[in-house]
């Protein structure tokens, strides 16, 4: 039997922080701590010092060329995988040999009904996981005189009662290839939300995701149209345009998500399989 050790995600020359909260939401639920991080968009070429598993939880990708197929001591877990549509991504993992490799390892846990749906017609066993990030502690208590955070919305106009309370900040980092600073500073933007956030207005997914997670009030802006978001309304999440100021619930209430259980012991129970290519035996 293998004994697997635990890889991680780095986001080389990427600067948007949504990717390593991704990371920091999947890696707390591993059952040690990860020994060796590999370029998300290039991990074709990840050379492991042991065997490994690595949870492809996220969007890919920039490069789909040399995503797949990995190293033979490298052992992908698909939870939350994304397929963007916004490059040639789609042309590469529909090939066969790519399509083969895929099937190794289902089903391929999708983050979106969009990903999942295209996978499957492809002849992929999937299933809908959603993100790792909607599994993040529920916060024990609302602030006191809490701030209203506006996250990468600069354009939204708030109510004037919002003012005095208004802390902007971005996902978007300076920091583009300082790994280790960009995991602390996503750590940093999430403990703040936990902490001082009586509610977000967010453009962001992955600033949405977590703090539904962690009971947060939240309103988002975003395209209700967009293969990436519109399944948050499954969720019961309102997605406002910028056709939508007037009628906008500026006092929205947490979004209970009672799923949160059941996703982190189905995760769990799947990464400590000891080999899951060999798992159908």
């Amino acid at each position: 039997m293998k004994k697997y050790s635990f890889a991680g995600f780095e986001y080389r020359g990427l600067n948007n922080l949504g990717d390593n909260i991704q990371s920091i939401a999947t890696e707390r639920l591993f059952p040690e701590k990860v020994i060796q991080r590999f370029d998300r968009d290039r991990l074709a070429y990840a050379n492991p010092s042991e065997p490994m598993k690595i949870v492809m939880n996220g969007w890919f990708s920039h490069q789909p060329q040399t995503c797949l197929p990995f190293n033979l001591n490298l052992e992908p877990v698909f939870w939350g995988f994304h397929i963007t549509d916004y490059n040639h991504s789609w042309e590469y993992f529909r090939q066969k040999e790519v399509i083969a490799y895929l099937k190794q390892y289902e089903p391929i846990g999708c983050h979106d009904p969009y990903t999942a749906d295209r996978l499957s017609q492809l002849g992929v066993e999937t299933f809908v996981s959603y993100c790792l990030t909607l599994t993040l502690s529920k916060r024990e208590c609302e602030p006191e005189n809490g701030y209203i955070f506006v996250v990468d919305g600069d354009h939204i106009p708030l109510p004037l009662e919002f003012n005095e309370r208004i802390i902007s900040v971005s996902h978007r980092s300076l920091c583009w290839n300082r790994e280790t600073l960009k995991r602390l500073l996503a750590k940093q933007l999430l403990r703040q939300y936990k902490t001082k956030a009586t509610l977000v207005v967010t453009t962001r997914l992955h600033c949405l995701l977590p703090c539904i997670a962690m009971g947060i009030p939240v309103v988002f802006f975003n395209n209700p149209k967009d293969y990436r978001v519109s399944w948050v309304k499954d969720l019961g999440v309102h997605i406002y345009t910028g056709k939508d100021w007037d009628s906008v619930e500026w006092n929205p209430k947490p979004i209970r998500f009672s799923e949160k259980k059941k996703i982190i012991e189905n995760f769990q129970s799947r990464i400590l399989i000891n080999n899951i290519s060999n798992k159908i035996l």
